[in-house]
């Protein structure tokens, strides 16, 4: 993208209301845009948090001035897409804004810097830790488990009333027979697993489409019934749902999403679907349970209450929830859905990045007496790097320091 077209979406209404979250219509279109044109996914992002931290809806004039110390930074130093790296330095406002993007978040502030950061521990790269892939276990009604990791495209499962294909691009794709003969498997419970440093993409028996995030379950009939279509998740999960109707009633045929708030999975909840395109994060390690909306509309209710409790959401909201908070909230949907687009976007605090390295990763995080507690991140980098990229990234801050021990990352002041 050229500094010409970067001047004209500063200056740009509908992309000033994407970045502030002010039109819904704007956010959707801007989202499909990325979608559609991934090569501007990182000039946008970087343009996006410019204009959060500098007020540019409130004063051009001062658009026009960042701007300007925007294109001279572009006019000296090409940009790498490789990573973008985190630098702390709370006193430096205005150096910050020349570097490109500010990020501010509740225990301090930083910037991001196209240049390899200084650390004090050189990582051994002999013993560095590679990123996660597609990887899934399988498991049918019957007991029969399937290492989906390993297994060759083709023909994997052929059982009454249904099939199961792995595509040559690694999905798993349920294929459901004529209703005459599916009745042995009709509501019979598969599970697939996906471990630690793995993700993975399955097409459920009705044609919905779920992207499975590290250390998530899901569980699903084989033969969805015509009643109802209800899965249980523990994990993290995007979930695009097809649209079916009940041949009977001729009425929309409801999609369920069941997932546990507690660690203990004694307080569950459900989602019920109305829309399409959503994201289910629902760690037994998370504070919270994290619902949020892109397209369409969802009602998220407690599973035990009656259907016309719960909250509704609207594109580009979330619902939070624990034994304590149930709260409706705007989403910020890049960092949402960051993991499903093969990137890490950290705007939270370090023990919330950290869960999100160690699944991705399969490493455990060790925090020593002198660890940071109150630390803040803002950035982003590719899930694709090694673990000591993303470490060395965070180590760029000089608030925090790490060493690689094995697959235990030690993490100190």
């Amino acid at each position: 993208m050229d500094p010409e077209n970067i001047n004209s979406l500063l200056k740009d209404e509908s992309f000033i209301n994407f970045c502030t979250e002010k039109n819904d219509n704007d956010v959707r279109f801007w989202l499909k845009h990325i979608e559609d044109h991934p090569d501007d996914r990182y000039f946008i992002n970087e343009l996006k948090a410019l204009v959060i931290t500098s007020g540019i809806e409130a004063s051009r004039q001062e658009a026009q001035t960042q701007f300007d110390k925007l294109q001279k930074l572009i006019s000296r130093q090409p940009f790498s897409r490789k990573k973008k790296l985190i630098y702390f330095n709370p006193w430096a406002l205005t150096a910050a804004m020349a570097a490109i993007v500010l990020v501010f978040l509740a225990f301090g502030v930083f910037y991001l810097k196209y240049k390899t950061p200084k650390s004090n521990y050189v990582f051994n790269r002999s013993h560095d830790i590679s990123p996660g892939g597609n990887r899934a276990l399988l498991t049918l009604a019957n007991g029969r488990k399937l290492d989906i990791t390993h297994a060759k495209p083709g023909l994997l499962v052929d059982e009454p009333g249904f099939r199961v294909r792995k595509t040559a691009d690694g999905q798993l794709v349920y294929q459901v027979s004529e209703r005459k003969d599916n009745d042995a498997n009709l509501g019979k419970l598969n599970t697939i697993e996906i471990p630690a440093k793995g993700q993975f993409m399955i097409v459920l028996p009705d044609g919905t489409r779920v992207w499975l995030n590290a250390k998530t379950t899901l569980i699903y009939p084989a033969v969805f019934d015509q009643a109802v279509r209800k899965v249980e998740l523990n994990g993290e999960g995007y979930f695009e749902v097809a649209h079916r109707i009940n041949p009977i009633t001729g009425k929309r045929l409801p999609f369920i999403v069941k997932y546990s708030i507690d660690q203990d999975k004694n307080l569950d909840q459900e989602i019920e679907v109305l829309g399409t395109h959503f994201n289910v994060n629902c760690y037994a390690n998370e504070p919270a349970a994290v619902t949020t909306l892109l397209e369409g509309s969802v009602k998220v209710r407690k599973a035990a209450a009656n259907r016309s409790s719960g909250a509704l959401l609207r594109p580009n909201q979330e619902v939070v929830s624990s034994k304590t908070i149930f709260q409706v909230r705007n989403a910020d949907i890049e960092a949402a859905i960051a993991w499903k687009n093969g990137d890490f976007v950290f705007r939270e605090d370090i023990h919330s990045a950290l869960r999100k390295v160690a699944r991705w990763y399969d490493v455990d995080i060790i925090y020593m007496q002198d660890a940071p507690q109150d630390l803040a991140l803002g950035g982003w980098i590719s899930r694709k790097n090694n673990i000591s990229e993303v470490l060395n990234m965070m180590e760029s801050t000089g608030k925090i320091h790490f060493k690689l021990d094995g697959r235990r990352v030690l993490v100190s002041k």
